[in-house]
Parts: C-alpha cells; structure tokens; sequence
C-alpha cells in the first residue's frame, strides 16, 4: 500500500527580495516624475507621445506603458485623454464663455470632433450638455 501524503498550506512570509525592492523604488520614482509632469499640464500639448514623456521624464518607454497601465488601469492613449477631459470641466466650470473649439484646442486635441467623442465617451454626454447642467446646478444652489 502506497504511503498518503497530506500537507498543510504554510503561509511563509517571503523578505523583499532586491529584485522587488529595485522595482518599488522604480515605481515611486516614475510616480514621483508623472506627478510633477502632469502638476505642470504637460498633458496638454497636442500629440504628446509615450515616446515623448518617457524623454521628457527619463523612464524607459516600456516601463513607464507598464507603469501607466498597472497604475491607472488603462492605456496610454485613454490615460492622456482622461487627464485632458479632466482639465476641460474645469476650464468649462471657471470660464463660462469659452468656445468649445478654442477649449478642444487648449486641452491638447487636434478638433472639436474629436474632443467631443471622446469627452462623450467619458462624462456620458457632449461637453456643451455638460456645460449646461453644471451651470444649472450652480444657478440652483
């Protein structure tokens, strides 16, 4: 008769490896310099690439894609435009009388057409609806 083997989960707690250690430090540093970047609106220059920031923020390309999608749960190109839509509500909460195309040209899109798309997307209704309900919400308060 063959012997049984029963065994037990142990729950052994592992050291941080240097491996580990090197790619937390890796990640508060990208953090560290994706913060300063995006505190001075970097976002908003139109055409802006992966390629582009990883130069301006000396992060390796494939690190910081990796980092921007494990992070933020997305990928580049919709991170961009979520910081980008981010900065339009504002500008169209504190400046009532801005033209929607000057606004999609400020935050960093080539045009209102595609400002508007993916603003849609984002907030459920075109920018202009958006302005309008948050104005009747500060009319109403």
């Amino acid at each position: 008769m063959a012997p049984v083997l029963i065994s037990d989960k142990i729950t052994v707690q592992q050291e941080e490896t240097p491996e580990k250690k090197m790619l937390k430090q890796n990640s508060d540093l990208i953090k560290e310099k994706i913060d300063c970047w995006i505190t001075n609106k970097k976002y908003l220059h139109p055409g802006i690439t992966i390629q582009d920031i990883s130069r301006q923020i000396g992060i390796n390309r494939t690190y910081l894609s990796g980092y921007i999608n494990e992070t933020y749960h997305t990928n580049f190109n919709t991170w961009i435009n979520n910081l980008r839509i981010e900065e339009a509500k504002r500008k169209l909460i504190s400046t009532s009388d801005i033209n929607l195309s000057d606004l999609a040209e400020f935050v960093g899109f080539a045009d209102l057409a595609h400002f508007s798309k993916i603003f849609k997307q984002k907030e459920g209704v075109p920018p202009s609806v958006w302005r309008k309900k948050q104005t009747s919400h500060e009319k109403a308060s």
